[in-house]
């Protein structure tokens, strides 16, 4: 299985990443090693987050991550990271 990480995703970790750098550069290159880790291994078990609680579909799921919610889709043999949601409005997207 593969991990595949979505432009959207990407444009919202680097503004996030962004965010925590003003004040904390050190943690916010902590922030970013830990979550791409903890995304890659879903490849180990990509079931074993919650159901989202944003889309009505059993192949597309919350990883939670010190309080972000990361949304995932597993299609075959590829997951793809959609969204990094952090007490924001969030609009789901067709998937």
């Amino acid at each position: 299985m593969k991990i595949e990480f979505d432009p959207e995703f990407m444009v919202a970790l680097i503004k996030q990443i962004e965010t925590i750098a003003e004040d904390k550069p050190n943690a916010a290159r902590e922030f970013k090693q830990m979550l791409i880790v903890q995304c890659k291994s879903l490849v180990d078990m990509p079931y074993r987050c919650r159901k989202s609680i944003y889309y009505d579909d059993d192949n597309v799921r919350d990883l939670i991550f010190k309080g972000y919610v990361i949304v995932y889709v597993i299609q075959d043999d590829m997951i793809t990271i959609t969204s990094l949601i952090n007490q924001q409005n969030f609009k789901p997207k067709s998937i």
